[in-house]
Protein backbone atom coordinates (compact mmCIF):
# COMPACT_ATOMS: atom_id res chain seq x y z
CA UNK A 1 0.00 0.00 0.00
CA UNK A 2 1.40 3.32 -0.74
CA UNK A 3 0.63 5.99 1.98
CA UNK A 4 -0.85 9.07 0.92
CA UNK A 5 -1.47 12.59 2.35
CA UNK A 6 -3.13 15.48 0.74
CA UNK A 7 -2.86 19.50 1.42
CA UNK A 8 -5.18 21.17 -0.52
CA UNK A 9 -7.55 24.29 0.81
CA UNK A 10 -9.62 23.94 -1.70
CA UNK A 11 -12.80 21.84 -0.90
CA UNK A 12 -14.08 20.61 -4.11
CA UNK A 13 -10.28 19.87 -4.87
CA UNK A 14 -9.55 17.91 -2.04
CA UNK A 15 -12.77 15.94 -2.61
CA UNK A 16 -12.21 14.96 -6.10
CA UNK A 17 -8.08 14.01 -4.83
CA UNK A 18 -9.86 12.13 -2.12
CA UNK A 19 -12.13 10.24 -4.41
CA UNK A 20 -9.28 9.19 -7.43
CA UNK A 21 -7.35 7.92 -3.97
CA UNK A 22 -10.31 5.71 -3.35
CA UNK A 23 -10.40 4.34 -7.04
CA UNK A 24 -7.24 2.89 -6.27
CA UNK A 25 -6.99 -0.37 -4.34
CA UNK A 26 -3.07 -0.39 -3.83
CA UNK A 27 -3.40 3.47 -2.57
CA UNK A 28 -4.22 4.16 0.98
CA UNK A 29 -5.70 8.13 2.25
CA UNK A 30 -4.00 8.64 5.80
CA UNK A 31 -5.11 12.26 6.01
CA UNK A 32 -6.20 15.56 4.42
CA UNK A 33 -5.02 19.05 5.13
CA UNK A 34 -6.37 22.41 4.50
CA UNK A 35 -3.64 24.05 6.03
CA UNK A 36 0.40 23.63 5.24
CA UNK A 37 1.50 24.61 8.17
CA UNK A 38 -0.34 22.13 10.47
CA UNK A 39 0.84 19.05 7.43
CA UNK A 40 4.49 20.82 7.95
CA UNK A 41 4.50 20.10 11.76
CA UNK A 42 2.66 16.86 11.63
CA UNK A 43 3.45 14.92 8.64
CA UNK A 44 7.34 13.83 9.30
CA UNK A 45 6.24 11.59 12.10
CA UNK A 46 3.84 9.74 9.93
CA UNK A 47 6.29 8.33 7.32
CA UNK A 48 4.34 9.31 3.97
CA UNK A 49 4.98 7.98 0.70
CA UNK A 50 3.48 10.27 -1.46
CA UNK A 51 2.19 13.72 -0.36
CA UNK A 52 -0.34 15.72 -3.13
CA UNK A 53 0.20 18.95 -2.94
CA UNK A 54 -1.39 22.21 -3.49
CA UNK A 55 0.75 25.28 -4.48
CA UNK A 56 -1.02 28.16 -3.83
CA UNK A 57 -1.96 28.11 -0.24
CA UNK A 58 -2.29 31.02 2.68
CA UNK A 59 0.52 31.32 5.08
CA UNK A 60 2.85 28.52 3.58
CA UNK A 61 2.48 27.93 0.17
CA UNK A 62 3.50 24.51 -1.65
CA UNK A 63 7.13 25.90 -2.68
CA UNK A 64 7.98 26.76 0.82
CA UNK A 65 6.72 23.58 1.71
CA UNK A 66 8.84 21.65 -0.42
CA UNK A 67 11.74 23.48 0.23
CA UNK A 68 11.76 23.37 4.26
CA UNK A 69 10.64 19.84 4.37
CA UNK A 70 13.54 17.61 5.72
CA UNK A 71 15.01 14.75 4.09
CA UNK A 72 14.33 12.31 2.82
CA UNK A 73 11.62 13.66 1.36
CA UNK A 74 8.55 11.35 -0.22
CA UNK A 75 7.64 11.45 -3.99
CA UNK A 76 5.42 15.04 -4.15
CA UNK A 77 2.84 15.26 -6.52
CA UNK A 78 1.90 18.79 -7.26
CA UNK A 79 -1.90 19.96 -8.04
CA UNK A 80 -1.81 23.72 -9.40
CA UNK A 81 -3.93 25.72 -11.94
CA UNK A 82 -0.79 27.39 -12.73
CA UNK A 83 1.65 25.47 -15.64
CA UNK A 84 4.21 27.70 -14.81
CA UNK A 85 4.80 26.28 -11.38
CA UNK A 86 6.04 23.19 -12.85
CA UNK A 87 9.71 24.16 -13.50
CA UNK A 88 10.51 25.16 -9.85
CA UNK A 89 8.64 22.52 -8.56
CA UNK A 90 10.39 19.87 -10.62
CA UNK A 91 14.01 21.99 -9.92
CA UNK A 92 12.89 21.03 -6.18
CA UNK A 93 12.73 17.19 -7.03
CA UNK A 94 8.99 16.90 -7.55
CA UNK A 95 8.11 13.29 -9.10
CA UNK A 96 5.19 14.98 -11.32
CA UNK A 97 2.77 17.48 -11.29
CA UNK A 98 -0.76 17.71 -12.19
CA UNK A 99 -2.92 20.72 -13.67
CA UNK A 100 -6.15 21.17 -12.62
CA UNK A 101 -8.68 20.45 -13.43
CA UNK A 102 -7.50 16.99 -12.69
CA UNK A 103 -8.92 14.37 -15.11
CA UNK A 104 -8.45 10.52 -14.01
CA UNK A 105 -6.39 9.64 -16.74
CA UNK A 106 -3.69 12.12 -15.92
CA UNK A 107 -4.02 11.03 -12.15
CA UNK A 108 -2.96 7.14 -13.11
CA UNK A 109 -0.13 8.58 -14.78
CA UNK A 110 1.31 10.48 -11.92
CA UNK A 111 0.40 7.54 -9.69
CA UNK A 112 2.33 4.69 -11.54
CA UNK A 113 5.33 7.56 -11.50
CA UNK A 114 5.66 7.25 -7.80
CA UNK A 115 5.56 3.43 -8.08
CA UNK A 116 8.31 3.50 -10.33
CA UNK A 117 9.85 6.38 -7.64
CA UNK A 118 9.17 4.03 -4.53
CA UNK A 119 10.57 0.90 -6.36
CA UNK A 120 13.57 2.15 -7.77
CA UNK A 121 13.94 4.80 -5.35
CA UNK A 122 15.23 7.54 -8.07
CA UNK A 123 13.82 10.62 -9.59
CA UNK A 124 11.33 10.56 -12.37
CA UNK A 125 10.59 12.96 -15.45
CA UNK A 126 7.38 13.26 -16.49
CA UNK A 127 5.81 12.57 -20.04
CA UNK A 128 4.34 15.97 -20.30
CA UNK A 129 7.48 17.97 -19.60
CA UNK A 130 10.73 16.95 -20.58
CA UNK A 131 13.61 19.62 -18.78
CA UNK A 132 16.65 20.20 -20.43
CA UNK A 133 19.70 22.57 -19.59
CA UNK A 134 19.51 24.12 -23.47
CA UNK A 135 17.97 23.07 -26.42
CA UNK A 136 20.52 22.04 -29.58
CA UNK A 137 19.25 22.84 -33.25
CA UNK A 138 19.39 21.50 -35.95
CA UNK A 139 20.66 23.41 -39.01
CA UNK A 140 17.70 25.81 -40.70
CA UNK A 141 17.87 23.35 -43.41
CA UNK A 142 16.73 20.63 -41.66
CA UNK A 143 13.14 19.72 -40.39
CA UNK A 144 13.75 18.96 -37.07
CA UNK A 145 15.44 20.02 -34.23
CA UNK A 146 16.75 18.31 -30.64
CA UNK A 147 16.09 19.37 -26.97
CA UNK A 148 18.62 18.29 -24.79
CA UNK A 149 17.47 16.60 -22.03
CA UNK A 150 20.14 15.43 -18.73
CA UNK A 151 19.78 11.82 -20.44
CA UNK A 152 19.28 12.42 -24.14
CA UNK A 153 18.33 13.99 -26.89
CA UNK A 154 14.59 14.39 -28.17
CA UNK A 155 14.16 15.34 -31.68
CA UNK A 156 11.33 17.46 -32.68
CA UNK A 157 10.05 17.59 -36.02
CA UNK A 158 8.97 21.31 -36.69
CA UNK A 159 5.71 20.14 -38.27
CA UNK A 160 4.89 19.28 -35.10
CA UNK A 161 5.10 22.46 -33.59
CA UNK A 162 2.26 24.45 -33.09
CA UNK A 163 3.24 27.77 -30.93
CA UNK A 164 5.74 27.93 -28.48
CA UNK A 165 5.46 30.68 -25.25
CA UNK A 166 8.11 32.53 -23.44
CA UNK A 167 8.72 31.37 -19.67
CA UNK A 168 11.08 33.92 -18.51
CA UNK A 169 13.93 31.94 -19.17
CA UNK A 170 12.37 29.39 -20.74
CA UNK A 171 10.84 28.26 -23.65
CA UNK A 172 7.61 26.16 -23.89
CA UNK A 173 7.43 24.18 -26.94
CA UNK A 174 3.65 22.99 -27.58
CA UNK A 175 3.46 20.02 -29.78
CA UNK A 176 -0.25 18.60 -30.26
CA UNK A 177 -0.37 16.72 -27.31
CA UNK A 178 1.92 18.16 -24.91
CA UNK A 179 4.34 20.53 -24.66
CA UNK A 180 8.23 20.25 -24.18
CA UNK A 181 10.09 23.50 -21.94
CA UNK A 182 13.60 23.95 -22.05
CA UNK A 183 16.36 26.53 -20.94
CA UNK A 184 16.06 29.23 -23.82
CA UNK A 185 15.53 32.80 -24.98
CA UNK A 186 12.45 33.08 -27.48
CA UNK A 187 14.94 35.40 -29.41
CA UNK A 188 17.18 32.34 -29.88
CA UNK A 189 14.21 29.98 -30.69
CA UNK A 190 12.51 33.04 -33.09
CA UNK A 191 16.46 33.28 -35.00
CA UNK A 192 16.39 29.52 -35.82
CA UNK A 193 12.70 28.99 -36.68
CA UNK A 194 12.62 29.13 -40.43
CA UNK A 195 10.47 32.73 -41.11
CA UNK A 196 8.06 31.52 -43.62
CA UNK A 197 7.06 28.94 -41.47
CA UNK A 198 6.50 30.68 -38.07
CA UNK A 199 5.08 34.37 -37.08
CA UNK A 200 5.81 35.77 -33.82
CA UNK A 201 2.42 36.87 -32.54
CA UNK A 202 3.42 38.32 -29.41
CA UNK A 203 7.05 39.19 -27.67
CA UNK A 204 6.11 35.80 -25.80
CA UNK A 205 4.77 34.12 -28.38
CA UNK A 206 5.21 32.49 -31.80
CA UNK A 207 2.76 30.11 -34.10
CA UNK A 208 3.49 27.67 -36.81
CA UNK A 209 0.99 29.48 -40.01
CA UNK A 210 0.05 26.13 -40.89
CA UNK A 211 -1.73 25.23 -37.73
CA UNK A 212 -3.66 28.86 -37.50
CA UNK A 213 -7.19 27.72 -37.77
CA UNK A 214 -8.86 30.89 -37.64
CA UNK A 215 -8.21 34.77 -37.25
CA UNK A 216 -10.82 36.97 -34.97
CA UNK A 217 -9.91 40.43 -34.28
CA UNK A 218 -6.93 39.96 -32.36
CA UNK A 219 -7.13 36.50 -31.56
CA UNK A 220 -5.91 33.39 -32.94
CA UNK A 221 -7.13 29.70 -32.69
CA UNK A 222 -4.83 27.00 -33.59
CA UNK A 223 -5.90 23.36 -34.88
CA UNK A 224 -5.00 22.00 -31.79
CA UNK A 225 -7.45 24.37 -29.80
CA UNK A 226 -5.63 26.88 -28.01
CA UNK A 227 -6.61 30.27 -28.06
CA UNK A 228 -3.34 32.88 -28.54
CA UNK A 229 -3.77 36.76 -28.49
CA UNK A 230 -2.14 39.08 -30.82
CA UNK A 231 -0.07 41.48 -28.49
CA UNK A 232 -0.72 45.28 -30.11
CA UNK A 233 2.82 45.78 -31.61
CA UNK A 234 2.06 42.84 -33.62
CA UNK A 235 -1.24 42.81 -35.66
CA UNK A 236 -0.11 44.62 -38.64
CA UNK A 237 2.49 41.74 -39.69
CA UNK A 238 0.38 38.90 -38.21
CA UNK A 239 -2.86 40.51 -40.63
CA UNK A 240 -0.60 41.23 -43.79
CA UNK A 241 1.54 37.36 -43.47
CA UNK A 242 -1.82 35.59 -42.88
CA UNK A 243 -3.38 38.33 -45.76
CA UNK A 244 -1.26 36.87 -48.72
CA UNK A 245 -2.08 33.66 -48.06
CA UNK A 246 -5.67 34.43 -48.30
CA UNK A 247 -7.19 32.79 -51.12
CA UNK A 248 -10.08 35.13 -52.32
Amino acid sequence: MIRCFIIEDEPLAQQLLEKYVRRISSLELIATFDDAIIAFDQLPAMHPDVIFLDINMPEMTGMEFLRAYPSPQPAVIMTTANAAHAIEGFELGVTDYLLKPITFERFLKAVGRVREKINNQTPLGTDTLLFSSTAVLADPGNDFFYFKTDKKLEQIRLDDIVFTESLGDYVKVFIADRYIVTLLTMKKLAETLPSDRFLRIHRSCIVQLSHVKTLEGNTIHTTTGHTLIIGPNYRDQVKDSLRKRQMN
